[in-house]
């Protein structure tokens, strides 16, 4: 097989993404999977307001809207009675996206094809058998569709394989945690009954031969009645279950009938599934030139729908650091920060998704608040950011969080508004400034702009917000908007000359009170000090 940058064990959500945003970024990849095709089971359902970020990024986040089905709210009914202080409507405005209920085949069939419009494959039917790493390579021996052995020689190894993951066993990273006694029953059904569509319902029942048998529906999109049921079986009946995969309709029904309201009916089931759930991590995220990400590296309860979005995030988290030092712009001490960044964020998931498991059980299940949107992961404090402006307010966005997305924004001759996140990322490097006056602080972005495009050649670009009335001359080596609306000035809390560097995920990396050539390439030094330590 033909030597490639990044081999990916997976073609689940992540190894997917993270193959397309490679590609795009011009990294040679080969994804393989062991199934011989994609495979059509609604498991993982919610994307989260961040992953439609990350969608939009790629260009497919219209396709995933057009998929999906926008979730209204979470309806709350114990006993047949709506409890409204556990309902919640979700809100229309004030948010980048909702929460779009998703199937996960057809989150893995978009990022398939923007995978290939990048020029990507994925090649079916193949397993990892082992690999070796030497100084500057691995060296992955594989099995093909035929059962022939194949080898295959890359620069990284990237496990995206799951929660029994060969990747992670072969590092000889444990997997600390454990699994939860609890049995849980999954179907996509239609179901004909007298609720709206739209809301996430819980239903929950006091009687004792109904106890603990929490159940929630989800829509899934395809048929105005089809819904992905999810509850924990109670203990009595768990028992009938074990070594049953895949129960057969009538005993799936038997099992969810009891639980939803009375008089509704089930019909056209498409798939089933009976499991238990685990609670673990993994101490790291890779070793040497070998990573692992998702389901790999931490597995936790569904509720939430956090798992596959925390996947996803760290794809992309992981998918800029190897980008850059595969085109020579950073050392390979950069993608340490990889586990250094996610880790946290892994281990939180896993330990709030397991407390929100047993308000489940204790029928103290919470409304999903902003925490649920991912909007507020932070990186604050990581060793690859930079503060050159630190005596402010803390609430202003800072280095390490999630840039936040402005409107309102005008720009000379297109005759719509503008969204200050259409022109970050792209596996790009982009300097964002602000100016009041032209004159200094407009050359000494221009300046900050050339260092910025010299030290990251091809994986740079420059956005210039200017305040109204302040007319500037932009020239081709970046963008200018005018702050019509005064809201990017209102959410940075920018005086005149302010600059930022957002990274390729749209984490701030660096900011400063002013820019200058030498500031700018003072927080690339790290990157090139990296490089030169190889």
């Amino acid at each position: 097989m033909e030597d490639v940058d990044v081999l990916i064990v997976g073609a689940g959500p992540v190894g997917l993404l993270l193959g397309t945003e490679l590609q795009r970024d011009g990294i040679t990849v080969r994804v393989i999977d062991r199934m011989p095709a994609r495979g059509f089971f609604c498991k993982a359902l919610g994307v989260t307001p961040r992953t439609l970020e990350i969608f939009d990024n790629l260009g497919i986040v219209d396709r995933a809207i057009e998929a999906g089905v926008w979730l209204t709210g979470v309806e709350t009914w114990v006993d047949a009675a709506i409890v409204p202080a556990r309902s919640m409507h979700m809100p229309e405005h004030g948010l980048p996206y909702g929460s779009l209920s998703l199937a996960q085949y057809e989150t893995e069939r978009l990022l398939e094809a923007a995978f290939a419009e990048h020029g990507g494959h994925v090649s079916y039917g193949y397993t990892l058998d082992s690999f070796s790493e030497t100084e500057d390579a691995i060296e992955a021996r594989l099995t093909g569709p035929q059962g022939e052995a194949r080898t295959l020689r890359c620069r990284w190894l990237v496990g995206c394989d799951g929660a029994g993951s060969k990747v992670r066993s072969a590092l000889g990273l444990s997997f600390e945690g454990e699994k939860f006694p609890q049995t849980f029953a999954l179907a996509d059904v239609d179901v004909d009954w007298a609720f709206p569509r739209g809301p996430m319902y819980r239903f929950e029942w006091s009687d004792a031969a109904r106890a603990n048998a929490s159940l929630a529906a989800v829509p899934v999109r395809g048929s105005t009645r089809r819904y992905r049921l999810s509850m924990i079986v109670q203990e009595a009946r768990a028992a009938s279950l074990v070594g049953v995969a895949a129960p057969d309709f009538d005993t799936m029904s038997a099992l969810l009938l009891p639980s939803l309201p009375q008089g509704t009916r089930l019909s056209s089931m498409r798939w089933s599934s009976v499991y238990r759930v685990s609670h673990r991590i993994a101490p790291a995220y890779g070793k040497g030139r070998v990573f692992i990400a998702g389901d790999a590296a931490h597995i936790h309860p569904p509720v939430g729908g956090q798992g596959m979005n925390t996947g996803l995030q760290d794809a992309h988290n992981l998918a800029w650091k190897l980008a850059l030092v595969a085109k020579g712009c950073a050392g390979p001490e950069l993608l340490a920060s990889y586990s250094l960044e996610r880790h946290p964020v892994g281990l939180d998931v896993v330990q709030s998704t397991s407390a929100a498991l047993n308000a489940v059980l204790a029928r103290k299940a919470a409304n999903p608040a902003m925490r649920e949107t991912q909007l507020l992961i932070t990186y604050r404090g990581s060793a690859i950011v930079s503060d050159g402006w630190p005596h402010v307010a803390p609430e202003l966005p800072a280095p390490g969080d999630r840039l936040p997305d402005v409107g309102g924004l005008s720009q000379r001759f297109v005759g719509y508004a503008r969204r200050l996140h259409e022109f970050i990322g792209n596996g790009r490097h982009t300097l964002l400034g602000y100016v009041d006056a032209p004159g200094e602080q407009y050359d000494a972005f221009v300046e900050g702009c050339r260092a910025l495009a010299a030290l990251l050649p091809g994986a740079a670009s420059a956005v210039l917000v200017a305040a109204p009335g302040c007319e500037v001359q932009g020239n081709e080596l970046m963008t200018v908007l005018t702050d019509s609306a005064n809201e990017f000035a209102d959410t940075f809390g920018a005086p005149g000359g302010m600059v930022w560097i957002v990274r390729p995920d749209g984490h701030i990396g660096w900011r400063s009170c002013d820019c200058s050539g030498d500031r700018v390439s003072n927080f690339c030094e790290q990157y090139e000090r990296l490089r030169r330590a190889v």
